[in-house]
This record gives structure tokens, sequence and C-alpha cells, in this order.
């Protein structure tokens, strides 16, 4: 079990005070400063620097988060150079800190700031500890040493990864859902190996090879690793305040009906016509005037990026010198062939470029070489 470490919001240093408002105050030039912590406003209203002054208040009394970690193994030997290891591991993170919404008004026309329940303050956002994370995944692994001259691993791990938090976006102060977490990544392989070739001195190809031969061809050794990841998830969206809440990154509804012609590329990474946003109902009828102003019903996290890969390589072999020295020569290879990855799209379903993927998370391939002398 490991507790969160105090910082410097929430419950530390906040004035000590269950509350914290910013407001700037301009002093007057060549006069003696007249303002005390006592009397610091002077008399004058709250809020009156700032017409509306947002609030960020917290509990004097809050619990303190903390991760549970637990984990369960079983190791098997196969062969006398293979084995295997299968294991459940999970986290379950309690009272953690985040923060919720506390002064928006509910769904509506009319100017928001006058909506709002608590005046004459803007937004209010609650320091809180009631952010829960629940992970959970089936780790395996495959070792194989030494044998033939090939030490390989091979690890797959399939996980999910679920949070609790308050979702302005999805129902305002009252909008609360447990969704997929945004670092959820359900599939996960690595296979890495290292393989000493089998040329030279003693060895199955040019065996017989004399002392200048073996020194040029004889010795060398390959690495790789590959990694593929499933893409991390995202959330759709809609540009405009449909709900009159003032509340940014709203969500559209769903519809069930498909395009069939639909296709996945890089303009169009996920079907936009199933997302309907303003005042229509996922079937695309009108909706009346007393339910326009609402917010949208798709869950946090519903869509998901490209996968992520990772090729990489090295050739590398060790020269003996006289003295117990040795010359090293490294040659790297990262993303070795040059392979792309690419961003999450633009998520915003009604705009022009939703679904459009503009950059990439991958960098292009990368050589590098290493000469290195120990003595």
């Amino acid at each position: 079990m490991f507790y969160e470490p105090e910082g410097t919001g929430e419950r530390v240093n906040l004035s000590v005070l269950p509350f914290r408002l910013s407001e700037s105050v301009a002093a007057t030039s060549n006069v003696a400063p007249t303002r005390t912590l006592a009397n610091f406003f002077q008399g004058t209203q709250l809020g009156s620097a700032l017409a509306n002054p947002t609030l960020s208040p917290t509990k004097t009394r809050m619990k303190i988060g903390y991760n549970e970690h637990y984990s369960l193994s079983v190791q098997q030997q196969l062969t006398a150079k293979d084995v295997i290891e299968v294991a459940y591991v999970g986290n379950h993170g309690v009272h953690l800190g985040g923060t919720n919404n506390f002064n928006d008004p509910t769904p509506g026309p009319g100017a928001v700031q006058g909506r709002r329940p608590y005046q004459p303050f803007g937004t209010i956002t609650f320091n809180t500890s009631d952010l829960s994370t629940n992970y959970n995944s089936l780790q395996t692994k495959l070792e194989h040493r030494a044998g033939s001259g090939l030490t390989a691993t091979a690890a797959y791990t399939y996980s999910r990864f679920l949070q609790f938090n308050q979702s302005p976006a999805l129902g305002g102060v009252s909008g609360y859902e447990y969704a997929l977490s945004p670092s959820d990544v359900p599939h996960n392989l690595a296979l890495s190996g290292t393989y000493s070739l089998p040329i030279g001195r003693g060895k199955r190809f040019l065996g017989k090879s004399n002392i200048w031969a073996n020194a040029a061809i004889g010795g060398w050794k390959l690495q790789t690793i590959v990694v593929l990841r499933s893409g991390t998830p995202y959330t759709p969206v809609v540009s405009g305040d449909v709900a009159g809440t003032g509340v940014g990154g709203q969500r559209p509804d769903y519809s069930s009906t498909s395009n069939p012609t639909f296709q996945r590329t890089l303009l169009t990474w996920f079907d936009k016509t199933r997302y309907v946003t303003g005042n229509k109902y996922p079937d695309g009828t009108l909706r009346p005037v007393t339910d326009s102003y609402r917010y949208g019903q798709v869950r946090a996290n519903t869509l998901r990026s490209d996968m992520s890969r990772q090729y990489d390589a090295s050739i590398f072999k060790n020269f003996s010198l006289p003295g117990e020295s040795t010359l090293s020569f490294r040659a790297e290879f990262f993303n070795v062939s040059n392979t792309t990855s690419f961003a999450a799209p633009n998520a915003t379903v009604d705009a022009g470029s939703a679904g459009q993927i503009t950059s990439a998370t991958s960098a292009p391939r990368d050589i590098q070489f290493a000469l290195k002398y120990n003595f």
C-alpha cells in the first residue's frame, strides 16, 4: 500500500482557510501602503476587482489517497533453457486527489453566469479526494536462455485500466462516470533477443578461419527489440456549448445507424456520422425545444488511437587487444523499418477536420554508431 505524497495543492498551501481566492489589486504609486491582512480588501465587496471571481475550495479534512498493489505469479521451468511465468497483477487507487465543478448551472438558454447557483462567483472548482482507479492485468513471459547462441524473451500483457471521477462534460455537477482511463493499453507485446552469429573460428560457418579473418568476421552478435501496443483511448467531443452551461468539451450522442461505406483512413479515423450533436436525437429526428439544451451521453475514452509499433535492432562485436583491453563496436538502428505510429485524430465530431490525423507518435528511423576502448 502506497500513500500519495503531499504536494503544493489540495490539502497543502491553501492559506490554511478552506478556500482559495485569486484577486489582483493595483497599488497606488508613491503612496504608503495601507492594506493589512486584517482588512486587505478595505471593506470593498468581494469580487470588486474581478467581476465574478473563481474559487478553489477544499475540505478542511481530506482523506489521504493511496494505492493498493497486489500480484500473484507462477513460474515453471519447461526445459533446461526455457522458463515460463504467468502472473495476475493489479492495483486499486482510493481517495485520489481530483477536482469537482461546483457552480455550473443546469442546462438551459440564456447567459451562463446569471444562472449559476452561487453568486457572484464564476466557476468553483472543489478540491476533492473522490477519484479512484482500478487496474487488472494478466502478464505472461517466456524466457529462452543461451541456447545455440540465442537468448530471447517474449512478454505479453492483457490489461484493463478504469477510473471513476466527475465528468462535468457528461452531466454538469452531477455528471460522474466509471470509464476507461486515458492510459488504458489492453494489449502489450514485447519481444527481445540476442543472437551470436555462427560465423568464425569454432563456429558452424568458417570454423577454420585464420586469426585475421576471425578477427574481422567472428564474434558478431545481433540484438533486437520489438514492442507492439494498443493505442490509447480518447473521447469524442462537440465544439459548442450545447447544454448552455459554460462547460467545455461536452459529449455528443451516439447513433445506432452505421455507414456501410465507411473505411478507416488518416482523413477519417472514425465514422463521425455516428455522432449526433445539437437539436437532434441519435436517430436523426429533431428534439423538441424543451429538450434542446442537454448533455450528450457518449462515455469517455470510447475511441482508440493507432497502435504503437517499435522495431529496434543492433549489431556489435568486441575485439580483443593486448593487455586484456578490448575495443567494442556497436551499430544501433531505432525504428529500423521506419514505421509510423499515428497520434489520435481530431476528436471534435462536428468539426470539418473531425477524424483527421495530423501528427505521429513515433520518431523516424535513427542510426547511430559507437566505438569504445576498455583498458
